[in-house]
């Protein structure tokens, strides 16, 4: 099953809080280079981390983040 990237992020706290929304919506979730972001620290640019879902989960993943991210914007 591919995964398909959903989005890029430079902070891990805010990885987490996707990764725990797509947990709550059932949305099967990877986070890409976790360990590495990890190691070298989220913030550097070296060490993006992939927001990653199987593809057949790919257009609500997108509406679930994108909602997700709108809420955080607005607060």
């Amino acid at each position: 099953m591919a995964l398909i990237t959903i989005a890029k992020l430079h902070d891990m706290t805010l990885a987490q809080l996707v990764r725990m929304k797509f947990e709550i919506e059932d949305i099967p979730v990877h986070l890409g280079s976790e360990g590495f972001a990890s190691l070298l620290g989220a913030e550097t640019g070296f060490s993006a981390l992939r927001i990653q879902v199987p593809e057949a989960f790919e257009a609500r993943a997108r509406a679930v983040f994108d909602e997700l991210m709108a809420q955080i914007d607005s607060a």
